[in-house]
């Protein structure tokens, strides 16, 4: 077979629109945001895995080989492979204050006491555990499941719709920051 100059054009030209829409930044959608022991589902390609995250309190436990630098906290988890095999990214939560200070979930020197297994799931099975976060600043009120560049998934004890003076939302539907043909806050 014989490549003409036309040929070779057709086969760069579509190169390139293949590697500027691969490397083109992608909208990143609103993190969901939900109560504590509401379930959400973080969906990577074909794999789909379904966290819940609840009780969120100060902790008692001792982790071997691990001093707090402040309040040790801890919350319960579920991961639940909804499809395929899921693999628990245990090292993207973060217990975060009322006033946006992160505090990342504790994973080294050594495993947590009852923390969730990194182990695969297979489709159908759940792995449940515990999170550990050594909190230095205000008390936490809310855990994030955190991507590395966005938050993908929020539970929180402020949860919109949960007081009379505003609106309830839809489960995972984020609430408008100034209501329609209202002035802002200032």
């Amino acid at each position: 077979m014989k490549f003409t100059s036309t040929t070779m054009k057709t086969a760069l030209g579509a190169a390139g629109i293949a590697a500027v829409t691969l490397l083109a930044p992608t909208a990143s959608a609103a993190p969901a945001i939900e109560g504590f022991g509401i379930s959400q589902n973080l969906i990577s390609g074909p794999m789909t895995t379904a966290y819940t995250v609840s009780n969120l309190q100060p902790s008692t436990i001792a982790i071997p080989g691990y001093t707090p630098k402040g309040t040790l906290y801890q919350a319960d988890i579920t991961a639940r492979s909804e499809a395929g095999t899921v693999t628990p990214l245990v090292s993207n939560f973060v217990a975060r204050g009322p006033n946006g200070q992160n505090y990342r979930v504790i994973t080294k020197p050594v495993a947590a006491p009852n923390g969730l297994n990194p182990a695969p799931i297979p489709q159908g099975q759940e792995s449940t555990g515990t999170l550990y976060f050594d909190v230095t600043g205000a008390p936490p009120n809310g855990v994030a499941y955190n991507d590395g560049l966005q938050d993908v998934l929020i539970w929180t004890s402020n949860v919109p719709g949960t007081s009379p003076e505003e609106p309830s939302t839809a489960p995972g539907q984020l609430p408008s920051p100034v209501p329609p043909n209202s002035p802002a806050h200032t």
